[in-house]
């Protein structure tokens, strides 16, 4: 069955409780075979609702202006938080179970440190979660608006990122400007979606017994082996290692571009004066080399992508109406991953088909987990999966990139490194947002701009005001989307580059601890599946003074 083939049907709420009130009604009394068929039968309910979620969520983002899917969007913003509180109440009834201590070895463990995360999640919260819901939609919808009139075309933002990236500087700057303007333009509804948002989670923390949202947020996000205080140092050694390490690459950057004296902001998309290492093909082009590629990697890649495109389960091109970004979700019912993208012909194209594609395969490759909770891990863990496959494809760049191969390597790898201080940027930021929650619009980006001049100090603005006082997280949509879920990147992309060290020592080898990785779902918490990868945790001190000597003598062998 093809993507747009499978059915899709409203849920009806009232009918999914009386279906939970039935399963669970005698629950306390039943057998330890009953029980787990009980849990069972509430977890093929789970996924009928996360089915039908998802095929809403999917062609809504697909194209935002579709009126069907934009009410059936509205309607999920209501219900959702409705069916997540039943979920919680399934989650308590499990917990009291007279068999808790043999139903942990049916089901392991981590499964109930889960569930016993999820109990902060009260009906209390249900008002404030419609709310929250309700604005993140809208958000997504004022971003997917943007139409940019540049170069005698309406783009939308994903399509203004090849002008970044064009080796004239004068074009560079207007493609820039143009996308400024947008934001600049929707400054004070964007001000007003997100002072909403922290509003109303404050308030939903405060409602269900907590000081502010982080340690909230914490719980909802799983993070069950650290706290806010842990990734507080970890963020730290980010600021010692990798900030110094990545303002050398951006001096490296000015100085091969002949603007070592006058690096701008709107220089940083063009990185080699021969040119970007951008895709020589086109879509179609880029996902048949994307066959051959995983075909040639290994027999369990091999079959995942013939699924994907056999079924039709991507949408990758940008086009008017869709909403921003990339991102890898998954049909329950099918048992099979979706990738949606925006692809802009530049070198990001093929990093999509390797980043989405590592969440794709490594949700495949656990889909017949016990409980639909294993299939995928912790964000921090599942963007492992997804940063390692792009450098475990390294060998078979060539075919995307021809003669530019070498030049997309060092490229990729020292955006890598250079992405790292941005990420803890985003991620201290939110923190002091929830921390402060009366800040205002005006303190919250004064804030922004401290924080991003201690971790990226050569980020140089010129005149452009707009971004001088502290905007550009505007663009960010996991600020608005998903508070916290940023530091994950990060904690990812240091274990990433340890596969990339292991696949250029042994590549079989890297490979089979990356495929054991992936099999292992999330059947454990962040810092058990880093030892199942045979990974070194970034938040202990000294693993990341190991890895940046490797790193530098990586770039160093790349020659261009």
């Amino acid at each position: 069955m093809k993507f747009n083939e499978m059915t899709y049907t409203r849920p009806d709420f009232e009918k999914s409780k009386k279906n939970y009130e039935e399963l669970f009604k005698n629950f306390k009394d039943q057998t330890l075979e009953e029980q787990i068929t009980t849990i069972n039968e509430w977890n093929k309910l789970s996924d009928d609702f996360a089915t039908n979620a998802t095929l809403c969520s999917v062609r809504h983002s697909i194209d935002t202006r579709d009126e069907f899917y934009e009410k059936e969007n509205e309607y999920f913003d209501e219900v959702g938080p409705l069916f997540s509180n039943l979920a919680v109440e399934a989650n308590k009834t499990i917990l009291s179970s007279k068999h808790l201590e043999d139903l942990k070895k049916h089901f392991g463990p981590h499964y109930f440190e889960i569930l016993e995360c999820s109990l902060v999640m009260k009906e209390e919260a249900i008002p404030f979660m419609q709310k929250e819901n309700a604005l993140v939609s809208k958000y997504n919808k004022l971003i997917a608006s943007a139409k940019i009139d540049f170069d005698g075309k309406t783009n939308t933002l994903a399509q203004m990122g090849p002008y970044t990236q064009v080796a004239d500087r004068k074009t560079r700057k207007e493609a820039h400007e143009a996308v400024t303007k947008f934001f600049e333009e929707n400054e004070a509804e964007f001000d007003k979606i997100y002072d909403d948002l922290v509003k109303v989670r404050n308030e939903m923390a405060i409602a269900l017994g907590y000081k502010n949202y982080v340690d909230l947020q914490y719980k909802f996000l799983y993070r069950t082996d650290y706290n806010s205080e842990d990734v507080k140092r970890y963020r730290e050694y980010i600021y010692k290692n990798f900030t110094p390490l990545a303002v050398k690459l951006r001096e490296k950057q000015a100085e091969r571009i002949g603007l070592k004296d006058d690096f701008k902001y709107y220089d940083w998309g063009f990185s080699f004066k021969e040119g970007n290492p951008n895709p020589i093909g086109d879509p179609e082009f880029i996902v048949n080399q994307a066959i051959k590629m995983y075909h040639e990697l290994s027999k369990e890649t091999g079959e995942f992508i013939d699924v994907m495109t056999g079924m039709e389960l991507m949408d990758l091109v940008a086009k008017p109406g869709k909403q921003a970004g990339g991102y890898c979700t998954d049909i329950a019912n099918y048992k099979v991953p979706f990738i949606f993208s925006n692809f802009n012909g530049t070198q990001g194209d093929v990093e999509v088909v390797t980043h989405e594609a590592g969440h794709a395969f490594q949700v495949y490759s656990s889909r017949n987990m016990i409980v639909p909770e294993y299939r995928w891990p912790t964000y921090e863990a599942c963007e492992i999966h997804s940063m390692s496959m792009e450098f475990l494809t390294w060998p078979w760049m060539e075919l995307f990139f021809g003669e530019a191969v070498n030049r997309f390597k060092y490229s990729h790898l020292s955006g890598a490194i250079e992405f790292l201080p941005y990420g803890v940027t985003i991620d201290e930021f939110q923190h002091f947002v929830y921390e402060n929650p009366e800040a205002t619009p005006e303190e919250r980006k004064k804030k922004y701009h401290e924080i991003e001049m201690k971790y990226r100090p050569n980020v140089d603005y010129a005149d452009n005001e707009f971004l001088k006082k502290g905007t550009y997280w505007f663009r960010q949509g996991h600020v608005f989307n998903t508070p916290f879920y940023y530091i994950d990147y990060t904690l990812a992309q240091v274990c990433a580059f340890q596969f990339l060290i292991k696949s250029l020592e042994n590549r079989d080898k890297a490979f089979d601890e990356y495929l054991t990785l992936c099999k292992a779902g999330g059947s454990e918490s962040f810092f058990g599946l880093m030892k199942i990868g045979k990974l070194e945790n970034p938040m202990v001190e000294g693993t990341l003074e190991k890895i940046i000597p490797k790193l530098e003598e990586i770039l160093d062998s790349i020659k261009f």
